[in-house]
């Protein structure tokens, strides 16, 4: 039996941080193409709420603790069972698709998602489990 200490302290929300040379791009993509409520705002670091207790964070670098890099291999994912409806809103609001969902072959699948572009060049995706297998 593993004796995992972590479990029993508690977390109380989480903040994924993205870094970018312009903030005012992603601020406009998490606050008003996405739909996030700006939470928290010093200029240099803003926080959009995705959840009751999770954020995502936006730096400018020149500020914040790493640098923006030419391919970023972060993605930041979100689970929701409203899946057409946020597809609907990024399409009206002119996100830009690195992928479309295939809802009419989600039977098959373990999972329908879609894949945004946000303008520091992160992966943001949206997803729902068909089945959890």
């Amino acid at each position: 039996m593993t004796n995992n200490t972590f479990a029993n302290l508690p977390v109380s929300a989480q903040v994924t941080f993205f870094y970018y040379g312009d903030l005012a791009p992603a601020e406009r993509f998490y606050g008003e193409t996405l739909g996030f409520e700006k939470t928290f705002d010093k200029g240099w670091v803003k926080f959009f709420r995705l959840t009751e207790t999770s954020f995502v964070g936006l730096v400018d670098e020149s500020h914040g603790f790493h640098k923006t890099a030419e391919e970023n291999s972060v993605m930041l994912s979100m689970e929701t069972a409203r899946l057409e409806d946020w597809y609907e809103q990024a399409k009206a609001r002119g996100a830009t698709f690195k992928s479309h969902p295939d809802f009419a072959g989600a039977g098959e699948k373990m999972l329908t998602s879609f894949m945004l572009r946000d303008p520091g060049g992160y992966t943001v995706e949206f997803f729902r489990f068909n089945r959890r297998d």
